[in-house]
């Protein structure tokens, strides 16, 4: 969406979980990663850092000193409360989509993260979910009052929170927002957002 926003081509190309080879020349172990020309940038927040500085002419992605700040403590808000959440409501349905190379791999290293098994996750997914709604309490309310996370318009942390969302649409067939939920409109303006970019990838 950061790409989209900056009105960049792009091509994408998905790896498999365990395949560490093909992401080696990035220098580290995990995605997302973009080669933009010889530059290699790994991590969502540095690829929205590069991309600003690189590209000043396109449209801002934080608006500002004051926005980069602000967009990095939300960043930060959504990897360390946000995405544990919404991973202990979808895990076991990842598991059931994953590459069957990458079945073992996967739960290996999330039973690990959420120290304990899939089928747990599953049993108390009602309660996974209670604990997201919790969460997501802060932005429900926010919400209400401007149409995106943002203000106006949406920029970088809309699309840092959307990826989650975009995350539990496509690996999950379990709806983790109610149809009333101010959040559950936001995701619908985003989905629509560069001629349906993101709602063209299909759900589970």
């Amino acid at each position: 969406m950061a790409l989209k926003h900056k009105r960049l081509d792009f091509t994408t190309q998905p790896v498999c979980l365990s395949d560490k080879a093909a992401i080696a020349f990035s220098g580290g172990r995990t995605v997302p990663i973009i080669r933009d020309g010889e530059t290699v940038v790994r991590d969502s927040w540095k690829i929205a850092e590069h991309l600003e500085e690189r590209y000043r002419d396109a449209p801002a992605l934080f608006g500002g000193d004051i926005g980069h700040g602000v967009s990095q403590a939300f960043n930060a808000w959504v990897d360390r409360a946000v995405v544990p959440a919404m991973l202990s409501v979808i895990a076991a349905d990842i598991h059931e989509r994953v590459d069957p190379a990458d079945e073992g791999y996967f739960r290996q290293s999330i039973e690990q993260v959420l120290r304990t098994t899939l089928e747990e996750t599953r049993a108390h997914r009602d309660e996974a979910l209670r604990r997201l709604g919790r969460t997501l309490e802060p932005m429900q309310a926010a919400l209400k009052r401007q149409p995106c996370v943002c203000g106006r318009a949406p920029a970088y942390a809309d699309y840092i929170l959307f990826s989650v969302f975009q995350w539990a649409r496509v690996m999950s067939p379990h709806e983790v927002l109610g149809p009333e939920d101010p959040l559950c409109a936001w995701r619908e303006r985003l989905l629509d957002l560069f001629d349906g970019f993101a709602r063209n990838a299909p759900g589970a």
